[in-house]
């Protein structure tokens, strides 16, 4: 026999009984919480894919943004100075 804490002698059939609705009780806690629990993730897989989509870009767009820049940079320097004054004088 098992006591509870009041002192009171309990069967252990009925301890095994109470531990089975407890856990079952948990169970459906768990399924109720399920859809809950999918739409979450879901979420946190859509959110990474938005910042994974958003690195890519700002890669992108950083490479062009240096790419462009090099296109200037380099026609600029393979230019010939139509005039002194085009060059800039050292001071």
């Amino acid at each position: 026999m098992v006591r509870l804490l009041t002192g009171s002698p309990v069967d252990p059939t009925t301890v095994a009984g109470y531990a089975l609705i407890y856990m079952a009780a948990i169970a459906g806690i768990v399924v109720l919480l399920l859809p809950i629990l999918v739409l979450f993730l879901l979420l946190l897989l859509v959110t990474g894919a938005v910042g994974i989509v958003l690195l890519v870009l700002k890669t992108l767009t950083v490479g062009l943004i240096r790419g462009i820049t090099t296109l200037f940079t380099s026609s600029r320097s393979h230019r010939q100075p139509r005039s002194p004054s085009d060059e800039l004088v050292p001071h």
